[in-house]
């Protein structure tokens, strides 16, 4: 047989075998991308913040943002913190009705040891323990919310429910319907 025969096929399949890489490299990609958008509870915890608003019984006349103390938001299990986010600062404001509302941005720390763990893994949450340094520490919580977003494309909604406070502790145990979208 010629060897420019040969020489030809192999130059064929080399193109072709190229080409299949692409296409392949290609398809790897896009389709792993479309598998992250489809199903953002699997990606690891990168990032995490949560706005938290209380609303509790008070007469104080306050207006003012407590650049000093702050607060934080903790997802629980047992005795174990499973991702907790805070802030140095806070906001309380009397809202004229005989009730103050306490408010902060909390963010995870880059170091928290819940980074790397996929978003799921939250679903083992037995309770979202809240405090507010500034808030009186027994007081009478009306009502609240905490909306947590996570890597920036999973939001969830912790409602706080009516409760008496002591040690300044706010708690949520009542998590049945927080998680039900973390679906694997």
């Amino acid at each position: 047989m010629d060897p420019n025969i040969w020489r030809t096929v192999s130059y064929v399949v080399v193109f072709v075998g190229t080409g299949l890489v692409l296409v392949g490299s290609i398809g790897t990609w896009y389709f792993g991308k479309r598998v992250e958008d489809i199903a953002p509870f699997s990606q690891p915890i990168r990032t995490a913040t949560a706005t938290v608003e209380i609303t509790i019984k008070s007469d104080e006349k306050v207006n003012t943002t407590y650049m000093d103390r702050g607060g934080y938001i903790a997802f629980g299990k047992n005795n174990d913190a499973l991702l907790v986010m805070s802030s140095s600062q806070c906001r309380a404001r009397q809202t004229s009705k005989g009730e103050v509302v306490y408010r902060a941005v909390f963010n995870m720390d880059a170091t928290d040891h819940s980074v790397g763990n996929p978003v799921y893994s939250l679903e083992e949450t037995d309770y979202v323990q809240i405090n507010f340094l500034p808030m009186p520490k027994e007081s009478y919580v009306l009502a609240g919310t905490a909306i947590c977003t996570f890597n920036s494309n999973v939001r969830i909604e912790i409602p706080v429910h009516s409760q008496n406070i002591k040690n300044g502790l706010i708690f949520n145990k009542n998590l049945e319907d927080v998680f039900t979208d973390l679906i694997r």
